[in-house]
């Protein structure tokens, strides 16, 4: 399916919650085996605060019947910003880099490069199995002005039909709806939407209806290791005409857009 292209934006007020770029390689015993300093020597100016968590990547009654074998423990790494807004997640099998304050895309991308690039410094990988590009946005009407006004007003009538039934639409309290989609890039698209109970972290007592559009990017197989940025570049061009073709324009106006 080819989307309408859209002018690149900057909004005022962005409706991104999280941001998450992962790749997975073929499993590395020596990450399994030994504290990963070299990597972290590399990246600790940017993400000084390091911690370690142990568990059993199986099933739990699995994990029951063998939790005296301690090889089948797997470590993961996290590895965060000062101010904890971005993280780096490592393990046997994957790398990962998120963050909660994206402004835009050039500016996640060249910390991802060079967080692989210091990863292939330490650990010789052969090539990837998965390369992923995650985008989840939280449209709370509070926060723009927009309490008095319907969903079916806000979201694209193909994605909230059910919306536009004005006897069902009063009645409905959440929405969750998934979809796969083959994508233009070749790859595919894990699309969740839905209405959602949203909780303000400064009032934990409050909560709002909100409308979660959560799109997850990916390409299984095997990806060359020179070809992993211009897959994310791909997935980067095809979630934001995504995005813009899931919301009204009077959505895209209330969220104060500026040219990039």
């Amino acid at each position: 399916m080819r989307l309408q292209p859209y002018e690149r934006v900057i909004y005022d007020k962005n409706p991104l919650i999280e941001v998450i770029c992962q790749v997975r390689f073929p499993m590395v015993l020596r990450i399994s085996n030994q504290d990963p300093f070299e990597f972290q020597e590399k990246i600790i100016s940017d993400y000084p605060l390091c911690q370690k968590s142990t568990s059993l990547p199986i099933p739990t009654v699995i994990a029951q019947l063998i939790e005296q074998k301690r090889s089948f423990l797997s470590t993961n790494y996290i590895f965060q910003s000062e101010n904890s807004k971005w993280q780096v997640s490592l393990n046997e099998d994957s790398l990962s880099l998120a963050t909660v304050e994206y402004t835009k895309y050039e500016e996640f991308r060249e910390k991802f490069c060079f967080l692989l690039k210091s990863f292939e410094d330490v650990y010789n990988i052969p090539f990837y199995l998965r390369v992923g590009l995650r985008y989840k946005d939280l449209i709370l009407r509070s926060k723009l002005n927009l309490k008095d006004k319907p969903w079916s007003e806000l979201i694209d009538e193909y994605l909230v039909s059910e919306l536009n039934n004005s006897e069902l639409s009063e009645s409905i309290e959440l929405i969750n709806k998934s979809l796969e989609i083959k994508t233009d890039s070749l790859g595919k698209l894990k699309f969740n939407h839905g209405i959602v109970i949203a909780v303000d972290q400064s009032q934990p007592t409050t909560e709002e209806k909100g409308y979660l559009l959560d799109y997850d990017f990916y390409m299984e197989g095997k990806v060359n290791k020179h070809d992993v940025l211009n897959r994310l570049d791909q997935f980067k061009q095809e979630a934001g005409t995504r995005f813009r073709s899931s919301i009204t324009e009077q959505l895209h106006k209330a969220m104060q857009p500026r040219p990039l």
